[in-house]
């Protein structure tokens, strides 16, 4: 026998089998001793692909081909109500905006018209000669009045601004 292929064969097996084969003196190889020719499907190694997939969680694990042909998920068609699902809760978020823009609104032109009329007062005030505390009534020194103030130029600038443009 070829002593590369008989090298071959030791190299193979496995190690109880390789110290019992060792002993033998060369001439005994012979044909009549059978040798596996591989053992990878016998015991775990890490050059199997098993071994790794194996080695990741279930739940991690990509779905194999086998699997995805078995479930095959069913596609559904399209929903005709889902158009108008979607328009009306386009809409409805509108409607809510404008609403609160509304409210927004109506409670700036309270604000403003309090403040006009407090204008009002003083000036006819002023006109008819009598002494009027005008800083007093127009709050300054309060932070709160003067914020207030401020809030009220500043959305004035931010009206003048946008009908500027």
């Amino acid at each position: 026998m070829n002593r590369s292929l008989v090298l071959r064969h030791l190299i193979r097996a496995p190690p109880g089998l390789r110290a019992s084969l060792i002993a033998f003196p060369p001439r005994a190889f012979t044909s009549a001793i059978p040798l596996p020719r591989t053992y990878a499907s016998h015991h775990p190694s890490v050059m199997q692909k098993s071994f790794w997939v194996n080695m990741i969680p279930k739940p991690w694990r990509k779905i194999s081909p086998k699997n995805a042909i078995k479930k095959k998920t069913v596609t559904k068609e399209w929903n005709p109500a889902t158009f108008f699902i979607i328009i009306f809760l386009l809409i409805g978020s509108m409607s809510i905006q404008m609403i609160a823009l509304r409210n927004e609104f109506t409670a700036t032109t309270r604000r403003a018209d309090a403040k006009i009329g407090l204008l009002r007062e003083i000036i006819e005030k002023i006109q008819n000669g009598e002494e009027v505390d005008v800083e007093g009534l127009l709050g300054t020194g309060d932070k709160q009045r003067e914020e207030e103030w401020e809030e009220g130029e500043s959305s004035m600038f931010a009206r003048s601004q946008a009908c500027h443009c």
